[in-house]
C-alpha cells in the first residue's frame, strides 16, 4: 500500500447557519464511493433501480458477486433460459449505483438488440438505444447514464472510431461468435478485432455472455479463455497452441473434439478460473411448460376477397412495403384499410386500391378472427367463471380498438395497453392481478407492453403473428416466466384456415416456438438452422416474406416451407447435442469455484441524515422554496425554476416529476452541489487576545511589586480541540473505497506556532490545518490506519499477487498489473468542528522596587481562559532577601547562591557570574575574573587568568607569556631560564639536552654533537675528523696515515708488516701459509 506523503486539504468556508455543517457532512456521507465488494443480496446498492420490476434469482445475484470478485473481466456461461441479460443488468446497475460507470456498449446479434433495449429500460431503468453501421460512431447515450446496443459487424467496422472515453463497460452477448480465433486456417476478422480491443484495455469493465462456450471443438474454449486473459493482462494458462494441443486434445489437432481424460480436471480448473457457469439443474427453477396451439377459423368471403385484392398489387411493392401490407392483412380488415390509406397518401400504392379495400371493409359485419377469439373467451370463462384471465396481443392499434369494442359489446371488461396508455397501465394491471380480477382481458400492442409483467395469466392469444420470432418470444415472455405459479401456459394463435397465414406463417412460427421452448434460445436456434445470417436479424422474417409473396403469386411453396421446418428440427437436435457435450466436458462448478483472497468484511456507511430529509434540507439551503403538495409530492422553486419532486424511491412517477432518491442523477447532483465547497464549524474563543494577554502580564508583574516597562508579543500558538473530518480514498485501477472518518483532536496534541500574525481573528476560510493548530501528520496517520480501509487494501494486495503471477514471464504485463492492483491512499481533510484558542508568548520588561535596572521575563498566557500557563517560578534573592521571578536571578558560580543578576559580576574570562567577594583582578589584563579562573605565576607569583598562562615543556612550570622563548632545535616552548646559547652556533637550546665537547670544553645542544669512534667521547661536528675508510668521526690526533695510500683512517683499520714494521690498510697484506705472519704485498 502506498501511504500518503501528506494530507490534502479542501478550502473550508465557515458554515453560515447552525445546521449547515451537519448538512455538509451528510452530503459528504451520501457522496462516498462504496467498494465493489459484495458477499450477498444485502450488500447490493442498486436495488432501487430494479425493485418492483424484477426479483432476481439466487444464481443471478451469484453471477454479480462472481463478477465483482473477478474484476474487471468475467465470462458468464449459464445455460439457456436462466436470464443472462438479467445477470448483466444487475452487474451494470450495481456499477452505476456505485458510480463506477455511466455509459455501456453492448454488442450482440442484431436480432437481440430490441430485447436488450427493452430489458435495460424496463427492468433496470437504463436508457438504451440501438445503433448500427456508421451511426455507431456518433452514438452517445443522452443523459448521465445509458447504453448503446450494436452488432458485431458494426462494432468490427467502427469501434476504433469511437472515443475511448465514451464507454466504461463492454458487454459481449453471444460471445461464442468470437470463438474461432485459434485452430482454424483463417481467424474471422471480428474475432481478431475484438482481441485487439480487449488487449488494449479500452474498456474499464468487460462482461462476456454465452450459453454455448463450446460448440464443436476444444479450440472454442481456448479462444474464449485467450480473450479473457488478454483482457486481464494475463498469459493464457493453456499455454501456446501447440502446448494446448499436446496437453489437452485427445484426437486430431484439427478436429479437437475430445479431451484427454487425465487432463480433464486441469482443463476445468483453468476454464472456471475465468468463466462462471450455472446449469438449469443447479438453478433449481421451475419454468412453465409451453403449449402452442393454432386456433384456426374459417375466413369469411369478404376476408378472402381482401386477400385476393392485394395478391397482385403486392408483387409490385418493395420488401418493407410488402411486409407492412401483409402483416396488416393478417391483423384485421380495419388495420389493412388504414395501412393502405396511409400508403396511398404517400403515393406508395394507387388510391383506387385503398378506396376499394375501405369500401369492402365498411360493408363487413365482423370477421372470422373476432368470432374465433369469442370462442376462446367462452371456453376459458366456462373453465373458471370468476378468475379467468386472457392476454391478447396484436401489432396494430386499429385491430386493438376493434377487439376492445367487440369484447365490450359482449359484456367483458377490457384493459388496453399501448404506446399512449402509460399512465393507465398500472391501474389496468392492478385490476388484472386482483385475486378475482376486475379486468379479465388485456389487449396489448408491442409498443406499450415493454416491461409489463402479466404472468398472473397463463393464456396468451396471438391475434396476429409478427414474423420476427423475437417479438413472438417477447410476447410469450410476458406470461411465461421463471418461478411462475402456473405449471403451463397456453399460447393460441388465431389463424385464418386455408390461407398463407396457416400453411406458412403459423406453421413455421409454431415449429420455431416449440423448438425454442425446448432449447431456450431462439437466436441460437435460428443461427444453427441457417435461417439467420451472422449479423442480419431479418433472416427468418425474410424467409416468410418470400414464401408468402410467392404463395400469393400462385406458386407452390410447400417444398420450401418443409425445408424450413426440417432446418429448425435439425438445429434443435444439434443444439441439444451441444448442450450434452458442454455438460459432459465441463460439468458443474463444484470444487472449482472462487478461490481468491478472502473478501473483506466492510461496515455499512452510516448516514447522519436520511435521504428524504437531506433532499429537503439541501434544496432549502441552496435557496429553494419547497412545499408539500396534497398528492405527497413536493414543489420546489429555485431561481424562478419550478420542479415537482418525489422523495419516495419506489413510488411510480409520471413525466415531469423528478425523483430525488439515492442513486438518481438528481440526488447525485444535489449531493455534489451541497458538498461542492468545504465547510467548517470552528469557533474562535479569543476576543481581543492582545489586550487580554497584556493585562495578564501587567497583573503578574504587579503581583511581586514590580513595575512594567514594556510588553512584546514574541509568538502565538493556536491550539485546536474538536474533530477533524477526513475522507480517505483507497483506489486500485478498477475499484475504490471511500470512508469518512472523524478524528478526535486534543488541544495537547494539536498546537502549532503561527507567529505574531496569529493574534488576528480567525478568517472565514481555512486553507491550511496548521493555521488553526491542527497537526496534519497526526490526523493523516489516524485516518490512514482505519481498519476497514486496511482490509480493503489487504484484499487488493492479495489480488495483486495473484494477477501478477498470472502474467507469467511477461515483464511489461507484470508491471502493468502491479500498477493496476497496488492500493493507493488519498487522505483529505474535508471538515473541522471545534474550538481554537491562542497561547501567547510575551517578553515582559519590568523593574524591581527602587532599582531602575530592567529585568525581562518570558510568559505564556491563554487569553480565552485568563490563565498564566508558563510563568517563572518565584525565588528569594540571597543578597536582597526579596522574592522575585527566578529568571531575574543568577547563580553564583562559586557559592551556588542565587542573587539578582545586577548584583552578580560577570567574569571577563567567561560567561560565568559570581558574587563580588569571589572576584579578583587579572595581573595581566587588569580585568575582573572569578577566583577559580585564576592561577599563580611560577615566575612572578601573581594571579593571572588561567587561560593566559603558558606551560614550559621542559619543567611544566606556568608563567606569563613574556617569560617564554622557543628552543631552536626542538621547537618546544620553555622558560627563558631553562634555555642556553650554543657556543658553536649561537642558537638557543633547552638546557636539559646540553652536551660539552671533550675536545674544546664548549657547550651546545646535543643535536650539534658527534661521537668519536675511537674514544667514544662527544665533540662538535665541526671539531671532528672523518675516517676515509669507514666515514666515522674521530677526535683530532686519533686517526693514523696508511703508508701505502696516504689515507687517514682509524687505527683499527690498519695492520703492521712483520717484515718492515710499517702500518697500512689491512687490504694490502697477505698471511704466510708457513709461518702465519702478515707481509705487505
Amino acid at each position: 500500500m502506498n501511504a500518503p506523503t501528506q494530507v490534502q486539504t479542501r478550502l473550508l468556508q465557515r458554515a453560515r447557519a447552525p445546521d449547515a455543517y451537519a448538512l455538509y457532512r451528510a452530503a459528504l456521507e451520501w457522496g462516498l464511493e462504496d467498494p465493489i465488494v459484495i458477499e450477498g443480496r444485502e450488500d447490493l446498492k442498486s436495488e432501487y433501480r430494479w425493485r418492483g420490476r424484477i426479483e432476481p434469482f439466487h444464481h443471478q445475484v451469484t453471477n454479480l458477486i462472481t463478477f465483482c470478485r473477478r474484476l474487471p473481466v468475467t465470462l458468464l456461461a449459464d445455460d439457456v433460459g436462466l436470464g443472462k441479460t438479467i445477470s448483466a443488468g444487475l452487474v451494470a446497475s450495481e456499477l452505476i449505483a456505485r458510480r463506477r460507470i455511466q455509459k455501456i456498449l453492448i454488442v450482440c446479434p442484431k436480432l437481440l438488440g430490441p430485447q436488450w433495449r427493452e430489458e435495460l429500460q424496463t427492468k433496470f431503468n437504463i436508457p438504451a438505444e440501438v445503433a448500427t453501421g456508421r451511426d455507431l460512431i456518433d452514438a452517445d447515450p443522452e443523459g448521465d447514464i445509458g447504453a448503446i446496443i450494436t452488432t458485431y459487424h458494426s462494432a468490427r467496422l467502427y469501434l476504433e472510431k469511437i472515443p475511448t472515453d465514451r464507454f466504461q463497460m463492454l458487454v459481449l452477448d453471444e460471445a461464442h461468435k468470437l470463438r474461432n480465433l485459434y485452430g482454424v486456417p483463417q481467424p474471422p476478422q471480428v474475432a481478431k478485432r475484438f482481441r485487439q480491443v480487449l488487449e488494449a484495455r479500452v474498456f474499464k469493465y468487460v462482461l462476456m455472455l454465452t450459453a454455448t462456450p463450446i460448440q464443436n471443438r476444444l479450440w472454442d474454449l481456448y479462444s474464449l479463455v485467450d480473450l479473457l486473459t488478454v483482457a486481464r493482462g494475463h498469459e493464457n494458462p493453456f499455454g501456446s497452441e501447440s502446448m494446448f494441443a499436446r496437453t489437452f486434445i485427445a484426437d486430431n489437432r484439427t478436429q479437437a473434439r475430445h479431451l484427454k481424460q487425465n487432463a480433464r480436471e486441469k482443463f476445468r480448473s483453468i476454464v472456471y478460473g475465468y468463466m462462471s457457469r450455472v446449469r438449469r439443474a443447479d438453478a433449481n427453477l421451475v419454468f412453465p411448460e409451453r403449449i402452442v396451439l393454432a386456433h384456426k377459423v374459417a375466413p369469411t368471403n369478404e376476408e378472402l376477397q381482401l386477400i385476393a385484392m392485394i395478391a397482385k398489387p403486392i408483387q409490385r411493392l418493395n420488401r418493407l412495403a410488402q411486409i407492412s401490407v401483409l402483416q396488416a392483412l393478417t391483423s384485421s380488415p380495419d388495420a389493412l384499410a388504414a395501412q393502405l390509406e396511409n400508403m396511398a397518401r404517400n403515393g406508395t400504392i394507387p388510391g383506387e386500391l385503398a378506396a376499394e379495400v375501405r369500401a369492402l371493409v365498411s360493408r363487413m359485419r365482423g370477421n372470422a378472427k373476432l368470432q374465433g377469439l369469442a370462442a376462446l373467451v367462452e371456453q376459458l370463462r366456462a373453465e373458471q367463471p370468476e378468475r379467468w384471465r386472457m392476454v391478447v396481443f396484436t401489432q396494430r392499434r386499429e385491430t386493438q380498438t376493434t377487439i376492445q369494442n367487440f369484447l365490450e359489446t359482449c359484456g367483458i371488461r377490457v384493459g388496453i395497453i399501448n404506446g399512449d396508455s402509460g399512465e393507465r397501465n398500472q391501474e389496468t394491471i392492478a385490476r388484472f392481478w386482483k385475486s378475482t380480477p376486475d379486468t379479465h382481458v388485456i389487449v396489448s400492442t408491442e409498443a406499450g407492453s415493454e416491461g409489463v409483467n402479466l404472468q398472473v395469466a397463463n393464456v396468451l392469444v396471438n391475434y396476429d403473428l409478427p414474423w420476427n420470432p423475437m417479438i413472438v418470444e417477447q410476447r410469450i415472455g410476458r406470461v411465461q416466466r421463471l418461478a411462475s405459479e402456473h405449471a403451463n401456459v397456453c399460447i393460441y394463435s388465431v389463424i385464418l384456415r386455408g390461407t398463407f397465414e396457416e400453411y406458412i406463417v403459423s406453421r413455421l412460427l409454431e415449429k420455431l416456438q416449440m423448438a425454442s421452448h425446448a432449447i431456450g434460445d431462439v437466436e441460437s436456434l435460428l443461427e444453427a438452422s441457417g435461417l439467420q445470417r451472422d449479423d442480419d436479424g431479418d433472416g427468418f422474417e425474410e424467409q416468410i416474406r418470400k414464401l408468402v409473396v410467392e404463395s400469393l403469386a400462385g406458386k407452390n411453396v410447400e417444398a420450401a416451407a418443409r425445408a424450413v421446418e426440417e432446418s429448425i428440427k435439425r438445429a434443435k437436435l444439434t443444439l441439444e447435442e451441444e448442450e450434452r457435450n458442454i455438460n459432459a466436458l465441463l460439468g458443474s462448478m463444484d470444487g472449482v469455484g472462487y478461490k481468491g483472497p478472502r473478501t473483506p468484511v466492510l461496515p455499512a456507511t452510516e448516514r447522519s441524515i436520511p435521504a428524504d430529509a437531506f433532499v429537503l434540507a439541501g434544496l432549502r439551503a441552496l435557496g429553494a422554496v419547497v412545499e408539500l403538495q396534497p398528492n405527497g409530492l413536493y414543489r420546489s422553486t429555485r431561481k424562478g425554476r419550478h420542479e415537482v419532486i418525489c422523495l419516495d424511491p419506489e413510488r411510480p412517477v409520471g413525466p415531469g416529476v423528478v425523483r430525488y432518491a439515492p442513486g438518481t442523477s438528481a440526488f447525485d447532483r444535489l449531493v455534489a452541489e451541497v458538498s461542492q465547497s468545504g465547510a467548517h464549524a470552528v469557533e474562535d474563543c479569543d476576543a481581543e487576545p492582545r489586550e487580554r494577554a497584556t493585562r495578564l502580564a501587567e497583573s503578574w508583574v504587579a503581583s511581586f511589586g514590580g513595575e512594567t516597562r514594556s510588553i512584546r508579543v514574541d509568538n502565538v500558538i493556536r491550539s485546536f480541540e474538536g474533530t477533524a473530518l477526513m475522507r480517505v480514498r483507497a483506489t486500485v485501477a478498477h475499484d475504490s473505497y471511500e470512508r469518512l472518518i472523524e478524528v478526535p483532536c486534543a488541544a495537547e496534541q494539536h498546537r502549532r506556532s503561527v507567529g505574531v500574525s496569529g493574534l488576528a481573528p480567525l478568517g472565514e476560510s481555512i486553507d491550511e490545518p496548521a493555521s488553526v493548530g491542527v497537526d496534519a501528520r497526526i490526523i493523516a496517520e489516524r485516518a490512514a490506519g482505519d481498519p476497514p480501509i486496511a482490509a480493503f487494501c489487504r484484499f487488493y494486495a492479495e489480488r495483486r499477487s495473484e494477477e501478477v503471477r498470472a502474467a507469467g514471464g511477461d515483464a511489461r504485463k507484470r508491471r502493468k498489473l502491479e500498477g493496476e492492483f497496488i492500493p493507493r491512499l488519498e487522505v483529505t481533510l474535508v471538515g473541522l468542528q471545534g474550538k481554537v484558542r491562542r497561547h501567547v508568548t510575551l517578553r515582559t520588561t519590568y523593574t524591581l522596587g527602587d532599582d531602575s535596572r530592567p529585568y525581562t521575563s518570558t510568559l505564556s498566557v491563554t487569553p480565552s481562559t485568563d490563565s498564566l500557563d508558563g510563568i517563572p517560578d518565584m525565588e528569594r534573592c540571597s543578597h536582597t532577601n526579596r522574592m522575585v521571578p527566578e529568571d531575574a536571578l543568577g547563580t553564583c558560580a562559586v557559592s551556588g547562591k542565587r542573587a539578582l543578576k545586577h548584583v552578580l559580576v560577570q567574569s571577563a574570562a567567561s560567561d560565568r557570574i559570581a558574587l563580588p567577594e569571589h572576584m579578583l583582578a587579572c595581573a595581566v589584563t587588569g580585568r575582573r575574573i572569578i577566583t577559580d579562573e585564576a592561577e599563580r605565576s611560577d615566575v612572578t607569583g601573581k594571579y593571572v587568568t588561567r587561560s593566559l598562562l603558558r606551560t614550559s615543556k621542559v619543567s611544566g612550570k606556568r608563567a606569563e607569556p613574556e617569560f617564554f622563548a622557543k628552543c631552536a632545535f626542538t621547537g618546544v616552548t620553555a622558560l627563558e631560564s631553562e634555555l642556553a646559547v650554543s657556543e658553536a652556533s649561537g642558537k638557543r637550546y633547552r638546557t636539559d639536552q646540553q652536551l660539552r665537547s671533550a675536545f674544546s670544553g664548549k657547550t651546545g645542544h646535543r643535536s650539534e654533537f658527534v661521537e668519536c669512534a675511537g674514544t667514544r667521547q662527544p665533540l662538535f661536528r665541526l671539531e671532528a675528523e672523518q675516517c676515509e675508510a669507514t666515514r666515522q668521526f674521530a677526535m683530532p690526533g686519533v686517526l693514523e696515515r696508511c703508508t701505502v695510500t696516504g689515507a687517514k683512517v682509524l687505527p683499527s683499520e690498519l695492520a703492521r708488516c712483520s717484515v718492515t714494521g710499517k702500518k697500512a690498510l689491512k687490504g694490502h697484506f697477505v698471511t704466510s701459509s708457513v709461518s702465519g705472519v702478515k707481509v705487505r704485498i
